[in-house]
């Protein structure tokens, strides 16, 4: 048992370390980017009922994990969008609606459009004052995605954000906040053949409530949902549904101050699960 937990908790240290997206500064210095406002999602390209039933699940997932939900009716700042052909609608926004990549440059913009899919994934974010919040301002955009695409058409939106900085001086604290402001996460449809609603929301929450690289290089912990879309022949032996080890990333990731540098967060993350790992243990005894 102890083992397990050992090997389990270097595997997350690991995507921590390497896949983890940091902003604004160096790996210690800067932060791991995290929603600001309380989360509010959408999801388009499948039945009504399955969106319906994946935003639900998505709100369930945050608030597991003690994420802020917004309340029903909500502006979204969370976008899950099925479509025929990711590259293709990542090359049309580009074009067409260029703001929904927020800072994102030109470099990184080719390597999403440009990763072979099936799954798409980036967040629009923002420097803020470290006691500071998410202030979005009026507009939302929209694109239509191929006309053979699931349901005809995919709606997305986004816009700016915007946020007052302070100074705060601290070898642990930071000055500014670095925050999601909106995120966004495309699937090909023909890669969720034997891929349940369930299993999908579980993926689309971890994937869209942290700012993680979601290549085909991604070395993904063993029996997290993360790996929902690597490479297998059997889909049977995909992950059913969040992992212990997932949940409490997320959990460690959104527990500690909002302005802390990322080297705090990393600890924190490592801390939150280690614990975590070990209450587990004991209960399995």
């Amino acid at each position: 048992m102890v083992t397990g937990q050992k090997k389990k908790l270097a595997e997350f240290q690991n995507l921590i370390a390497n896949h983890f997206r940091v902003s604004g500064g160096g790996r210690n210095n800067g932060q791991y980017a995290r929603f600001a406002q309380a989360v509010c999602p959408s999801v388009a390209g499948l039945a009504e009922r399955q969106s319906k039933a994946i935003e639900e699940r998505i709100r369930q997932v945050a608030e597991l994990a003690e994420i802020e939900v917004a309340k029903e009716n909500c502006r979204p700042n969370i976008f899950v969008a099925i479509v025929e052909d990711g590259g293709s609608e990542i090359k049309l926004l580009r074009s067409k609606k260029a703001r929904l990549f927020g800072s994102l440059t030109g470099r990184e913009k080719d390597r999403i459009e440009q990763s072979g899919g099936p799954v798409y994934s980036w967040k629009a974010t923002q420097t803020l004052g470290s006691d500071s919040r998410h202030s979005a301002n009026a507009g939302s955009f929209a694109f239509q995605a191929g006309s053979n695409g699931p349901g005809g058409g995919v709606a997305l939106g986004g816009s700016s954000v915007n946020g007052q900085t302070t100074q705060v001086k601290s070898k642990i604290s930071r000055s500014t906040v670095e925050g999601i402001g909106y995120s966004y996460l495309l699937i090909d449809s023909k890669a969720l053949d034997g891929i349940s609603a369930a299993q999908l929301a579980d993926y689309a929450a971890m994937v869209t409530l942290i700012d993680i690289d979601v290549g085909n290089d991604t070395q993904v912990p063993n029996g997290s949902i993360l790996s929902l879309f690597s490479e297998t022949e059997d889909k049977s032996l995909n992950p059913a549904s969040l992992s212990g080890g997932d949940l409490l990333l997320l959990r460690g990731l959104y527990k500690v101050p909002a302005n802390v540098k990322a080297s705090l967060q990393r600890s924190a993350m490592i801390h939150t699960m280690s614990e975590g790992l070990k209450n587990a243990e004991r209960v399995d005894r």
